[in-house]
């Protein structure tokens, strides 16, 4: 017998695709809108813009190709480990408490993964990706290496499902909060929140974790509450008029689509060509 076609299901992961980006490229609309009424840094380069807007559909080709996989590992791991050692409530005021629990659980695990990211060499190379964005506003948002979409997929988001045993509804709208809270940290806006810039992660307080200065690295890993910045002594609380230049130091950064997709190799290229100069020289 032949094979059954694979066009319904490629269509299927297609729409998938579409939706997503769809739905990304409208929350960039309204980003961009915002940064041009009231703009933290002025003039910002256009193709710039459109690169990380073209990259946002190739990574999102790759969040939604490798979703079978993820979920395959997650539910494996999850049940590996007993499936849930504490059921949560989904109905009533039970469902808020849950949905503040599954929060604050995520927020955290982001924390502790994005400083490993800045601590262990070979996350750097992936996550440096992102900082090398020298301008930064809401099209920087999904700029992260593809490889980053696996690790937590298969790795760091299975511990909640090992830990609660919760509907996915409320999974789901944690989602949702941490989707609209990730493009607004990444805004080119000015806003000033005044005594409560520490309450959330915002446009100014995330600014200062992509700082190009010395006096700024390894601070603001949040990803939602600055709460854990605060416990673990990682805050920099930014002064009124604190919004620095941003990207690596050393000022490098993608020149193209394939250079972003393969970057942990142009690293190792550059210090391989970096080395044999060194050789030669001596």
């Amino acid at each position: 017998m032949f094979a059954s076609s694979p066009l319904p299901a490629l269509l299927h992961y297609a729409s998938l695709w579409l939706s997503a980006y769809a739905f990304g490229l409208a929350i960039i609309g309204v980003g961009m809108a915002l940064e041009r009424r009231w703009p933290a840094v002025l003039l910002q380069s256009r193709a710039g813009q459109r690169f990380n807007v073209a990259y946002t559909g190739l990574y999102l080709v790759i969040v939604v190709a490798v979703k079978p996989l993820t979920a395959a590992v997650s539910v494996a791991i999850v049940n590996a480990l007993g499936g849930g050692f504490v059921v949560l409530n989904s109905h009533g005021v039970g469902a808020v408490a849950s949905f503040v629990i599954v929060l604050l659980t995520f927020d955290v695990l982001e924390y502790a993964f994005h400083r490993l990211q800045h601590t262990w060499p070979v996350l750097w190379k992936l996550h440096s990706l992102h900082h090398s964005a020298v301008e930064f506003n809401v099209t920087v948002t999904w700029r992260h290496h593809w490889i980053e979409v696996l690790i937590k997929g298969c790795l760091l988001y299975p511990l909640v499902g090992a830990l609660f045993k919760v509907d996915p509804w409320i999974v789901a709208a944690t989602s949702v909060v941490f989707t609209v809270g990730n493009y607004f940290a990444h805004l080119n806006l000015r806003v000033d929140l005044g005594r409560y810039i520490t309450w959330v992660n915002n446009p100014q307080y995330h600014r200062l974790h992509h700082s190009s200065r010395a006096e700024h690295f390894d601070h603001n890993f949040t990803q939602l509450l600055p709460l854990w910045d605060h416990l673990f002594d990682t805050q920099w609380v930014p002064a009124k008029h604190e919004w620095p230049d941003t990207g690596l130091d050393d000022g490098a950064q993608p020149r193209s689509l394939l250079e972003a997709f393969c970057w942990p190799l142009r690293l190792h290229a550059e210090r391989g060509a970096a080395l044999s100069d060194k050789r030669v020289s001596r």
